[in-house]
């Protein structure tokens, strides 16, 4: 099996956190497997809750219009800055 799981368990159970990405509409897809598989083996150990960025759950669009259905830096920057709080969860969780 290709993937990693001790690496990504120890960066998780490490961290508190864990942001999975993947270009491929979220629904189903093997970052909701990923996704799984940490929240199953690194429960005790996050801080937050895991999140996906991916592509979204669409038919895949014309490739002039991909660049509006692929995960782009700011919605990767935004799904970290989500999991960034001191003493309070951030605000938008109660909106996501």
């Amino acid at each position: 099996m290709p993937f990693d799981d001790a690496t990504i368990t120890a960066s998780v159970r490490r961290t508190g956190r864990c942001v999975v990405i993947q270009e491929a509409p979220g629904f189903a897809g093997v970052g909701a497997e990923i996704a799984a598989r940490v929240q199953e083996r690194c429960f005790h150990a996050l801080h937050a809750p895991v999140l996906r960025v991916a592509g979204l759950d669409i038919p895949y669009p014309a490739p002039m219009l991909e660049h509006t259905h692929l995960p782009g830096v700011d919605r990767v920057l935004d799904a970290v800055a989500r999991l960034q709080w001191d003493d309070q969860p951030d605000a938008r969780w109660a909106a996501a």
